[in-house]
């Protein structure tokens, strides 16, 4: 019992030297210098009750940095912290969007792939914010292998939260329908039952048709590198993702094999009434270069 509580003395000591350090680490970033700030957002990752308890010690810093005038370090400094904002509104967003934006375009980092996803994640269940995520964000979010394991609470699971798939496919935009779904499955979790039916009729319905063949062939990719890596066993998932209970993935397999069958039944319908000429026809005329879109452009 004595040790217990000596650690958590120890702890809180260093949680209050962060706290000390943290406008000297903002001051760093702006002048170019990351290390305290990236070791600041590491140190408040790991448990959901440090995230809540320590808020109100370093949020009036965190919230400072948004008002700061613009420098490249900046938006970096920016876009590590952001996870740890919990009150993004319209202003604050429109500044973590170009903070984040100038932060892809430079070589990527685990550290700012984390916030980003962190952040993303934070803002996909907010009603008002989520139609202006810029395309270039949701660009970069379809374009990741693996997403590292966000905090539970920054996932809105909640009912009015998780009609977060009907709630994209009511934007009408297949690429940041398609986007969001590649995005979610990287979670590796199992979904609620209303999302998973949610998924399945937006396959049915939003990605139907001759000419959505190549954003099928996103999607199957997708489950089919999901379900690679799910594959793997007991000992790799726990090194990739300690946090996921063994029974939850066999869970999230089936639903994701599921979600795949219901792709290959709709090429297959399509395959059955469509024309061989006619395919090829609309393979040529939707073939995107999708490297080529901007990242800045918003929808």
């Amino acid at each position: 019992m004595a040790k217990a509580e000596d650690h958590q003395r120890v702890a809180c000591f260093k949680r209050k030297a962060i706290w000390a350090l943290l406008p000297h680490a903002i001051r760093l970033s702006g002048g170019g210098q990351q290390q305290m700030i990236g070791a600041f957002s590491r140190a408040f990752r790991p448990s959901i009750f440090m995230q809540n308890f320590v808020w109100g010690h370093v949020g009036p810093f965190v919230a400072r940095l948004f008002s700061e005038p613009r420098t490249h370090s900046l938006d970096r400094a920016i876009t590590i912290v952001s996870p740890h904002f919990h009150s993004f509104d319209q202003n604050t967003f429109a500044r973590w969007s170009t903070a984040t934006l100038a932060t892809l375009a430079v070589p990527y980092t685990e550290e700012v792939g984390q916030s980003v996803a962190d952040t993303l994640w934070q803002i996909m269940v907010n009603d008002a914010l989520r139609q202006h995520i810029p395309i270039g964000i949701w660009l970069w979010s379809s374009k990741q292998t693996l997403i590292p394991p966000v905090w539970p609470w920054r996932r809105g699971r909640d009912p009015r939260g998780w009609e977060a798939t009907r709630q994209f496919r009511a934007l009408g935009d297949i690429e940041i329908l398609k986007s969001y779904l590649l995005f979610v499955w990287l979670e590796w979790e199992g979904l609620e039952a209303y999302d998973l039916a949610a998924m399945r009729t937006s396959i049915r319905e939003d990605f139907n048709g001759i000419g959505m063949g190549q954003h099928r062939e996103d999607l199957r990719k997708r489950l089919d590198h999901v379900l690679g890596q799910l594959d793997r066993g007991p000992e790799y998932l726990e090194r990739k993702r300690p946090d996921l209970l063994f029974a939850d993935t066999e869970i999230a397999k089936n639903q994701y094999r599921e979600l795949k069958q219901v792709l290959l039944e709709v090429d297959e319908e399509i395959l059955t009434r469509t024309p061989s000429r006619l395919i090829i026809l609309f393979g040529i005329l939707t073939s995107v270069d999708t490297s080529r879109i901007s990242l800045d452009i918003h929808v």
